[in-house]
């Protein structure tokens, strides 16, 4: 990658959020040049909403990061208008760091991973990256550690813009992790897990919580699977059809040499 290539960040966890203070710093291992386009608030699980028929208050917190009160779709498409308007775009638009793994059908529902697939559809290479949120401290720097690595050899690859990847890191130390893999998409999805409060008579509280049931069906070379195995794992997705043959293949050649045992 170049120095000067333009990276743009955001995120759904909203722009305080330490996990995009993290994607700053990768960024930075990447490019001197970073834009930020962030969430006022946490807009977890927002999937790809956008706003319409409504202002958006927008405020500039500096030059380059800017806090956007709508959803990461929202600001993905801003942000880009924003910066053609300056003759510049993006090379690559990196979504994260969520705190809390997304995993299987979670793809849909996270915000997260939308702001990567409105970043592929409009022709920019998009990455979404998690970590796996568990009762052990945050080991941000296994992320920052093999993140930057994994930019470089995907965006050597030259695969079309229109392919997004979704990346999850396990909750470990930079030695404990066993390797990066090419992955599918596995079946775990959110809204197994409802709490309810009465009120009254008529009416009541009802919350999705964050944690998910672990799935027991979960096979090997499967996102959930291998990610409890320790693997940093990553799936591609196109809203598009691609035309490119054997990515699973190329990919998984590429990024088994990022962890060396």
């Amino acid at each position: 990658m170049n120095n000067n290539d333009l990276i743009f960040i955001t995120n759904d966890d909203g722009c305080k959020a330490k996990g995009i203070k993290i994607l700053n710093d990768v960024a930075k291992i990447l490019s001197n040049n970073i834009w930020s386009f962030a969430p006022a608030i946490n807009n977890s699980g927002k999937s790809h909403s956008i706003t319409i028929n409504k202002n958006i208050k927008i405020e500039a917190l500096t030059n380059q990061t800017f806090k956007v009160e709508g959803t990461p779709v929202d600001c993905v498409v801003f942000g880009i208008k924003y910066l053609l308007k300056k003759k510049i775009k993006p090379k690559i638009i990196l979504s994260g760091i969520n705190y809390g793994q997304n995993l299987g059908l979670d793809l849909i529902y996270s915000g997260t991973v939308a702001a990567a697939r409105e970043g592929s559809i409009q022709n920019i290479k998009s990455f979404s990256i998690s970590i796996e949120k568990n009762s052990k401290p945050t080991h941000w720097n296994t992320v920052k550690y093999y993140l930057p690595k994994i930019i470089k050899n995907i965006k050597a690859l030259n695969f079309n813009n229109n392919i997004y990847y979704n990346i999850n890191f396990p909750n470990v130390e930079i030695k404990k992790i066993k390797g990066c893999k090419i992955v599918k998409a596995g079946k775990r999805k959110p809204g197994e897990i409802l709490t309810i409060t009465k009120l009254k008579k008529k009416s009541f509280f009802l919350k999705i919580p964050s944690e998910r049931k672990i799935h027991k069906s979960a096979v090997i070379n499967e996102d959930e699977y291998e990610m409890n195995k320790k693997f940093i794992t990553v799936t591609y997705h196109s809203y598009f059809s691609s035309s490119e043959n054997n990515i699973s293949k190329k990919l998984s050649s590429s990024l088994r040499k990022i962890v060396e045992k």
